[in-house]
């Protein structure tokens, strides 16, 4: 089993920028954990037209927004935010 390389684009940096540090924290070992074990998680499919091919992760009321890439191994971060807040 391969480690997947996590990928955040720029808005997924702003969004953790914005969270308080010990939330920060606890967002960035997730990602890693992510990356670690892709391979194992259950990958839970958003629905609607504008999230086609992306996936969430629940941490507490927080939402990890991604796209896998399986071919080359990578999880791409598309947004971080409060559930309320990250679909809209």
């Amino acid at each position: 089993m391969n480690a997947f390389q996590v990928i955040l684009v720029p808005e997924a940096q702003a969004d953790i920028r914005r969270l308080d540090p010990s939330l920060q924290t606890r967002i960035l070992k997730k990602l890693e954990w992510m990356g670690q074990n892709a391979e194992l998680l259950r990958h839970q499919v958003l629905r609607g037209k504008e999230w086609i091919g992306c996936f969430k992760y629940r941490v507490g009321d927080y939402r990890i927004v991604y796209q896998v890439d399986w071919s080359a191994e990578r999880l791409v971060v598309l947004k971080v935010g409060h559930r309320r807040e990250v679909y809209g």
